[in-house]
């Protein structure tokens, strides 16, 4: 009589698993990425801005305050976007296992 070896069981993570996780880890670098891109480039364009008032090649003194005013909100989006972030992670460290 011949007796079937037992099959071995395969493991946990497969392929699948493994192409969702890293695009979920490329979309929240991805986040990270743009928020300081649109920071960067708002600051740039005030500098711009105050360099052209400072020379006198511009008199637009509305715009530049609207896009200091830009370049302040994307700073404290960027700042808000990292808080959580350190939120979540703390919040992790601190679960049971």
């Amino acid at each position: 009589m011949f007796i079937k070896p037992i099959q071995p069981i395969k493991g946990i993570e497969t392929a699948d698993t493994t192409e969702v996780n890293t695009g979920k880890e490329n979309l929240f670098k991805d986040i990270f990425s743009n928020a300081i891109d649109n920071y960067k480039n708002a600051e740039a364009e005030v500098d711009k801005d105050i360099y052209n008032l400072a020379i006198g090649e511009s008199d637009d003194l509305h715009n530049l305050m609207i896009n200091m005013e830009k370049a302040q909100i994307s700073l404290d989006f960027l700042l808000q976007l990292r808080n959580k972030a350190l939120d979540a992670y703390n919040e992790i460290m601190r679960m049971g296992v």
